[in-house]
């Protein structure tokens, strides 16, 4: 009978031992299989968060059972437990701010580093001390567009192809030279560039700052400011879209709905509303993501149906001259890309990629012509759709992406999925066509997919998400780690010819090219490259056309 008891006690003890063997064992099986999954078929963010889970899990599990059924001593509970407390505070309380990547990737600010706003209050407080050259303060004729100018977001076009001349393909004897480098305010918006004038929108303090920047010198022409701040833990604070310059005017949507108008030269105001409140819905998740499509003496912006009224409309078309409300169109909650004017069959019409899919409508009556159920988890539909010709677009999410042709005969609109696939994935990231092929990051590798046919050539190059353009026969990419590359835009193969640690810091926001200078930013700095021609004698800067866009 004695026997039996100490057998008995030694099989629980053994049980009790066997705990955190069987707890990791397990935790290692279901991070296995998360990373056997085949990345077309599973998210990479959505992997990172289950495996962050299951290793918390782990974590609570191992300890529950070492204060609770290890059979140590009370006194090595109480030191133990105490010292968990202490590092657990210690370790909280060190932590200024968390961040995510795209692929939910926590990186830590901590509080023995010089904070982003000390560093930014610092810089802003030398540049007052140091003011522009008395000719770049004076009054100035506006500066027209030019054939490389990038007056909007992703360029002239919208489809982040850039014009203007050749880059070397090398960059060893050949570096980019860092014209200007310094702090910036937070926010994931680009530049709007129009001659030497670069205008983007930042994060600072309890304020949204449009500021316009000398391209040669980084310095600040003007600033507007006004309160205004979203501040969300995962996507991060501050604003989104990035401003659109049109006729001499600056167009600005911030986080929180306030579309601005103001006068590129001196940056004073023009008028402003709340495109929110005009149309009484609510904000997203993540914010007002989409930059401000401008023509015709219209503003188009893209505030959608969310938490809204029965008259909340997916699209605004907005009076330039007074910002009030011109024509309402759809019904669907809003996502993360950017309106768009597009002819196709023919037709003129403003595309909107929301929560629901991909849908056109006319822009004078705001009826919707055509619609493309489309999908993405947690309503993340933020790439930009490539318009390919007069009858066909490509577009892609975290859902994958798909091949349209359009037609329409007797005012009825038919389209038809010429294929769809998972084999280009972009979350975030825009991508671009070149001659016949779709070049993108696929979840944050790059990746080249045959319009075709749908099948995918290649898939190299671990950038995370960030973005790129086409310049030529090159892609430019600034990686999601501030990064910027050089790879050829060849279905042939993956060739990376290049590359430079261009900022620090996550980094989502579109680079912009204009004249071979390259413009990067992210929530934390920003900075402009001079990046080497092929021709070192051909002028970076193209003479401006006698029709171009300028004063109205």
């Amino acid at each position: 009978m004695g026997s039996d008891v100490v057998l008995s006690l030694e099989r629980r003890g053994l049980r009790r031992r066997g705990v955190p063997l069987v707890t990791l064992l397990v935790l290692a099986a279901v991070l296995l299989i998360l990373w056997a999954i085949p990345p077309d078929s599973f998210d990479r963010g959505m992997r990172g968060l289950i495996g962050f889970i299951a290793c918390a899990v782990a974590g609570i599990v191992i300890l529950g059972w070492f204060f609770g059924l290890a059979g140590v001593s009370r006194r090595t509970r109480a030191v133990c437990g105490m010292a968990l407390v202490l590092l657990t505070v210690g370790g909280v309380s060190s932590v200024r701010r968390v961040e995510f990547s795209g692929d939910m990737v926590p990186t830590f600010d901590f509080r023995w580093q010089e904070s982003r706003e000390s560093r930014l209050e610092s810089y802003l407080e030398s540049d007052a001390r140091d003011p522009l050259p008395i000719e770049l303060e004076a009054a100035r004729p506006l500066p027209r567009i030019r054939p490389e100018d990038s007056p909007q977001y992703r360029g002239q076009h919208g489809d982040g192809v850039v014009q203007g001349p050749a880059l070397a393909r090398q960059w060893e004897t050949q570096p980019p030279k860092c014209l200007w480098r310094h702090p910036c305010g937070g926010g994931y918006g680009s530049f709007a560039v129009v001659g030497d004038m670069a205008v983007t929108i930042e994060q600072r303090g309890d304020n949204e700052v449009i500021v316009c920047y000398d391209v040669l010198s980084g310095r600040q022409h003007w600033t507007y400011s006004y309160p205004a701040l979203f501040s969300e833990r995962l996507g991060g604070d501050g604003p989104r879209a990035t401003p659109t310059i049109h006729q001499g005017r600056v167009y600005s949507l911030g986080a929180t709905g306030d579309l601005l108008k103001l006068d590129l030269a001196a940056g004073y105001l023009i008028w402003k509303v709340n495109i929110l409140a005009l149309n009484g819905c609510g904000n997203l998740e993540w914010a007002m993501s989409g930059s401000p499509l401008v023509y015709d003496g219209r503003v188009v912006v893209n505030p959608g149906t969310q938490l809204g009224t029965e008259a909340s409309a997916d699209f605004l078309s907005l009076d330039a001259d007074k910002g009030d409300i011109l024509v309402r169109g759809g019904k669907a909650k809003a996502s993360y890309a950017s309106p768009m004017l597009v002819t196709l069959a023919g037709k003129e019409q403003i595309l909107i990629f929301d929560a629901a899919g991909l849908a056109s409508f006319d822009p004078e009556e705001g009826s919707e012509l055509w619609r493309v159920p489309w999908t993405s988890d947690f309503d993340i539909n933020a790439a930009q759709p490539v318009i390919l010709d007069d009858r066909h677009l490509v577009f892609s999410s975290q859902a994958g992406c798909a091949l349209l042709e359009l037609a329409v005969a007797d005012g009825l609109w038919t389209v038809n999925e010429k294929w769809r696939n998972r084999l280009m994935k972009c979350s975030y990231a825009n991508p671009v066509v070149r001659e016949g092929y779709l070049y993108g990051l696929d979840e944050g590798i790059l990746a080249c997919v045959d319009l075709a046919d749908g099948k995918r050539k290649w898939k190299n190059g671990r950038y995370g998400h960030g973005q790129l353009l086409l310049a030529n026969d090159l892609l430019v990419i600034l990686s999601e780690k501030g990064e910027l590359l050089l790879v050829e835009a060849t279905p042939e193969r993956f060739a990376e010819l290049a590359k430079i640690q261009a900022i620090e810091g996550k980094t989502w926001n579109n680079p912009v090219l204009v004249g071979g200078r390259a413009l990067v930013r992210n929530h934390l700095e920003m900075a402009c490259y001079e990046l080497p021609l092929a021709d070192p004698t051909v002028p970076r800067d193209a003479p401006v056309p006698e029709d171009a866009d300028g004063v109205e």
